[in-house]
């Protein structure tokens, strides 16, 4: 979402290797003051979303959030676009997320670190509002996660839904592999390569717990 939407391939490190995942790196406007709201230079003119709005697209990105933390696939994936259910059939997304959820162990902490808004730029697949909200988590079995989700609404008081979303992740035990394989300075290079597609995540932060 941005100057430009584009895609990309999302590295994800898991056990026995590295596997990549499809999604949308997005460039976000620089301010991270509270309160702020971020919208992208590329946006309608004089467009900014309003506080139903704002308030819709936490609901919706926590609600997705939470029904994939709780193994809900069914109601994850109906809160998809058409557009992403496209290059994402249901078996392929339950399979993804079944996957990383074991890898990851029951979620420990969330937090939502900056939304980014655009309406109308020339580069989306469809006209409409678009939000990308960047996230970074703990799992029990991870320490080390980011990324983003993009929502899109079609018109003025539709639900907001997922467009995309792209996951970085080193699990635990691969890290302390990378770490007494090789050396910390490694696991920190690597994992700050991989934390670099998370705008506004500090790689510096994962320590584990």
């Amino acid at each position: 979402m941005t100057a430009s939407i584009r895609n990309s391939v999302v590295l994800i490190i898991v056990a026995g290797g590295i596997a990549g995942i499809g999604g949308v790196q997005a460039q976000r406007a620089p301010s991270n003051a509270p309160g702020a709201i971020n919208v992208t230079s590329d946006s309608a003119p004089g467009w900014i979303p309003s506080e139903r709005q704002r308030q819709d697209v936490i609901k919706s990105a926590s609600d997705y959030l939470s029904a994939l933390d709780e193994g809900r696939y069914d109601g994850a994936y109906a809160m998809m676009s058409e557009l992403n259910k496209r290059t994402l059939p249901f078996a392929q997304f339950v399979d993804r997320h079944q996957k990383l959820h074991a890898q990851s162990g029951p979620l420990r902490q969330r937090s939502i670190l900056k939304v980014t808004w655009t309406k109308d730029p020339a580069a989306a697949p469809l006209p409409g509002v678009y939000a990308a909200i960047d996230v970074a988590s703990r799992y029990e079995s991870v320490d080390r996660h980011c990324g983003y989700i993009v929502l899109y609404q079609g018109n003025d008081g539709d639900t907001f839904q997922v467009m995309r979303q792209e996951t970085n992740l080193i699990d635990n035990a691969m890290a302390q592999k990378i770490e007494q394989q090789k050396s910390r300075w490694e696991l920190d290079r690597l994992w700050a390569k991989l934390a670099a597609n998370c705008p506004n995540y500090d790689a510096a932060s994962a320590k584990p717990q």
